[in-house]
């Protein structure tokens, strides 16, 4: 039982690998099962009993991503500074997700990439959302302001300023450190645009 479950682990991280190298070079769309097969050098049969087809094997190591990342981004435990709008999206949980996209980094590039899953940066940003919602819920002074912007373009400004960043730090083969984007993101959070052209 034992060496089977193992020989099911390594099937899966071969197919992962292969998935990996496949969209990069031909795109989703193009790669086909019998590509997965081959390169990973197992049968198409053995594919086919861990996956439907490659959506399905596509969705559910994304599944894996985006539940690993919900883990990190909405079970913070932390309840100082709830009131605090700068914790609002904590650092210590951005530097967790961050870190996680680094050991994993092959894999979420190729999601985010053009040729990946476009709605993989979107599944991000519903986290994302969830985190800042959960923070407001669990703060007695926290709200967004009605000043000067309507809430749901307030949240957008906020949430897309940080999916930007993540993105251009995926695109760029993660070329800053985890550290050094989750203090860009927490300085994202703190000015204005208007500030950043002074």
């Amino acid at each position: 039982m034992e060496l089977a479950k193992e020989r099911s682990t390594q099937t899966k991280a071969k197919l992962k690998n292969s998935f990996i190298k496949l969209v990069r070079e031909k795109g989703l769309d193009n790669v086909t099962v019998s590509d997965l097969a081959r390169d990973s050098q197992i049968n198409r049969g053995t594919f086919y009993l861990h996956y439907l087809d490659k959506y399905d094997l596509m969705e559910k190591l994304e599944e894996q991503a985006i539940n690993d990342l919900k883990q990190i981004l909405l079970f913070d435990k932390n309840t100082e500074n709830l009131n605090d709008p700068i914790e609002l999206i904590p650092y210590d949980a951005i530097l967790k997700a961050l870190i996680y996209v680094k050991n994993d980094f092959d894999f979420i590039k190729t999601l985010a990439s053009d040729g990946g899953d476009p709605n993989f940066i979107l599944m991000i940003k519903e986290i994302l959302s969830q985190m800042i919602d959960s923070k407001i819920q669990q703060s007695e002074k926290l709200t967004f302001s009605q000043k000067m912007l309507p809430e749901d373009y307030a949240r957008e400004i906020l949430l897309s300023s940080m999916v930007a960043i993540l993105v251009l730090w995926i695109k760029k083969d993660a070329a800053e450190s985890p550290e050094e984007i989750a203090v860009m993101i927490t300085k994202a959070k703190q000015i204005s645009p208007y500030e950043l052209l002074l």
